[in-house]
């Protein structure tokens, strides 16, 4: 069916109506598992890990988010105290190590969802070796990483042949220096470069601190990259996965996020993508990046662009 000739609010109705009989698995593991990685769209947490900062920008832990049907998370790591952690800007008090994330979350939830994927978008502070010293003291990440180059496809596997794979974690790193295949004790851990393996819009709507400081235009984060590219460099046929932000630079207010039940509502979502960001990419967002995803509407939204979006 050519949902592109349908008109939009026929659309609407469709994917809400859609969106109330499939919760609570919205944005979760997929029915159909048939169509190629890159048609699916996640819900996807901006500094997943609770911030130890002063300003927060999820107040769910990576536990619940995952069981929530989050399927990607932003993580920034820095080294800090010999270890590698998670942290925004500085690490202060204790903050929860990388391999404890893995080890402790992903990987149990992995075990007791056997269907699902999971995808990872590293901001990479840390120093030169770091990681890899990290990473292995996660042994059980050895053989669970996607790794592009494995792949023979002509364009993005199948959402069930990267199950049947095991390679159920995909790892995006802004740090292209950490990027590649890490060799560490237990084995081969691979980390794709984001500027290589996907487009990113700005990561920022605005400061966030006053009323309608919204910049709702979608440009590339990165200058050299237009959002629109078509293609991964190596990889005939497979496109750039596409990460739609929609947060603000501050989260305020702190103890009430307003600001994500307005940036999260529906209406809101799909304003963005219909007026600026599929004009901009010409194709439909896989990731879904938010402050505090419970609030407002974007596992709906995420669901809507699985179901019913046009893509290209």
């Amino acid at each position: 069916m050519n949902t592109s000739r349908l008109p939009k609010a026929i659309l609407r109705i469709g994917s809400l109506a859609l969106a109330c009989i499939a919760a609570p698995a919205l944005a979760n593991t997929p029915t159909d598992m048939s169509r190629t990685f890159d048609q699916y769209s996640w819900v996807t947490t901006h500094n997943a890990f609770t911030s130890n900062g002063v300003i927060p920008n999820q107040n769910q832990t990576i536990d619940q988010q995952l069981a929530n049907g989050v399927r990607g998370l932003m993580l920034d790591l820095y080294s800090d105290d010999g270890r590698v952690r998670l942290c925004h800007r500085t690490c202060t008090g204790t903050p929860r190590p990388f391999a404890d994330l893995l080890n402790d979350t992903l990987l149990p939830f992995l075990e007791r969802d056997p269907h699902a994927i999971v995808s990872l978008h590293l901001e990479d502070f840390t120093r030169t070796g770091d990681l890899i010293t990290e990473l292995g003291k996660a042994p059980g990440l050895v053989g669970k990483t996607f790794d592009p180059y494995a792949w023979t496809s002509p364009a993005w596997p199948t959402y069930a042949d990267i199950v049947k794979s095991g390679q159920r974690i995909l790892i995006f790193s802004l740090n292209r220096d950490r990027t590649g295949t890490l060799m560490t004790p237990g084995g081969a851990i691979h980390i794709m470069p984001s500027e290589d393996f996907t487009v990113e819009n700005y990561w920022s709507l605005g400061a966030g601190l006053f009323d309608g400081d919204h910049d709702y235009r979608c440009r590339s984060r990165w200058d050299n990259l237009p959002l629109d590219r078509r293609q991964i460099e190596g990889k005939p046929g497979w496109r750039p996965l596409f990460t739609m932000n929609q947060f603000h630079t501050v989260p305020l207010p702190i103890f009430f996020p307003r600001h994500a039940r307005e940036d999260n509502d529906f209406d809101a979502l799909e304003k963005r993508y219909m007026r600026h960001c599929h004009p901009a990419a010409k194709r439909k967002p896989n990731f879904v990046a938010v402050d505090f995803y419970q609030y407002g509407d974007t596992a709906k939204f995420a669901d809507w662009l699985t179901h019913w979006a046009r893509d290209e």
